[in-house]
């Protein structure tokens, strides 16, 4: 091809040259020419004007002119940027579902995930009642005393103190036995994560401590200890161990609660991996079941403390417990017919409290006023 003929037709139709050579040579393989022979037509033959638009026609190649060239690419740059941007973020999110779905396996079944709970529970239960055992047996227990009949290693210790150590170490312990167990099986093993935050986890395993606690504390003193009465009114009261007895049970106890709590925590947890209804099914049944136990329980709490404030003042100023049993009795019965009369009333929970701290109050007020006439 003559690039001398190229480049005057070129300058002459103000088409690159480049374009132009494709062009011609498209033109040559579809007429069977040599490239020369169509430039020289176009050059003079035919019209360039025609000539061009045919070419242009073959190429599917638009006529660029200087206005309208710059604001076209614009335009495509910015359409071709924004769907780029378009697939990018559409790519990660797929991306990121499927990697969500990889990681979220199906709830393995309720009896091996309590079966392996039991397990881990207890051992953790061992390890920790041999620690509280000991510290019992150490700061607790004042003196020791070989029982001449039994043999038994017997010693003098504080009730109240027992009971507390017995019942706060349970709960702390059942802390971190709810909230290990959880991290545990959901970095170990697949398919048994709950739906649970570590604030949930706590309170359970703490609420759950204080109670399992508090009743194997009542237990262990009412099986081992034992109350010698003071003869003399200035004779102190004694209270009693078995040293041994205590020890073990402790140790036997703290195991069973360990593995009652660390299994109930997975039983009360939402497990991971349910679809959209499974799930709002297993909350609403969740729901239910700690409600059924969290009522009573505080209503047994509560109750307990006001009885056992009423009991005080009616022990210390029985001259005055029919005056006092006349009151409790109306307020009873006021608050009752209250309660008849909107049965579908709610009672929120600043409700309750505020409720709870006027019979407290109350109690205090005649017990106050019944000491100052005494």
């Amino acid at each position: 091809m003559d690039e001398k003929l190229l480049e005057q037709l070129s300058s002459s139709s103000g088409i690159p040259q480049l374009l132009l050579s494709r062009s011609i040579q498209a033109r040559a393989e579809a007429s069977g020419t040599k490239p020369n022979e169509v430039l020289n037509s176009w050059l003079g033959g035919e019209p360039i004007q025609n000539s061009i638009s045919v070419v242009n026609e073959n190429v599917n190649v638009p006529e660029v002119t200087a206005e309208n060239e710059t604001p076209i690419l614009e335009d495509s740059e910015a359409e071709e940027l924004a769907s780029t941007k378009e697939e990018a973020i559409e790519t990660e999110i797929v991306k990121s579902t499927v990697l969500t779905e990889e990681k979220v396996e199906p709830p393995i079944e309720l009896g091996k995930k309590i079966q392996k709970s039991l397990k881990y529970g207890s051992l953790f239960g061992l390890i920790v009642g041999f620690l509280e055992a000991i510290f019992i047996s150490s700061f607790l227990f004042e003196g020791l005393i070989l029982e001449a009949e039994t043999q038994n290693i017997i010693s003098q210790y504080n009730s109240i103190s027992f009971l507390l150590v017995i019942t706060l170490g349970f709960s702390i312990f059942g802390m971190l036995n709810s909230i290990n167990i959880k991290k545990y099986f959901e970095t170990n093993f697949s398919g048994y994560s709950i739906h649970s935050s570590d604030r949930e986890s706590l309170v359970t395993g703490a609420g759950l401590g204080l109670i399992f606690g508090a009743i194997s504390a009542f237990y262990i003193i009412n099986s081992v200890g034992q109350t010698i009465e003071a003869i003399l009114p200035e004779d102190p009261i004694v209270n009693l161990i078995d040293v041994r007895g205590a020890f073990w049970r402790v140790v036997i106890l703290s195991s069973m609660v360990q593995a009652i709590i660390s299994s109930l925590s997975m039983i009360l947890g939402v497990p991971k991996g349910l679809e959209n209804r499974e799930f709002l099914e297993a909350e609403k049944v969740r729901n239910r079941i700690i409600g059924s136990v969290l009522i009573p329980l505080a209503s047994i709490i509560f109750g307990g403390i006001i009885a056992f404030g009423i009991s005080q003042v009616f022990l210390n100023f029985h001259e005055l417990a029919p005056l006092f049993a006349l009151i409790i009795s109306a307020a009873i019965l006021i608050f009752a017919s209250v309660i008849s009369s909107a049965p579908k009333i709610k009672v929120t929970k600043t409700e309750f409290i505020i409720a709870f701290l006027g019979i407290l109050i109350l109690i205090i007020i005649i017990g106050s006023i019944a000491a100052s006439q005494h």
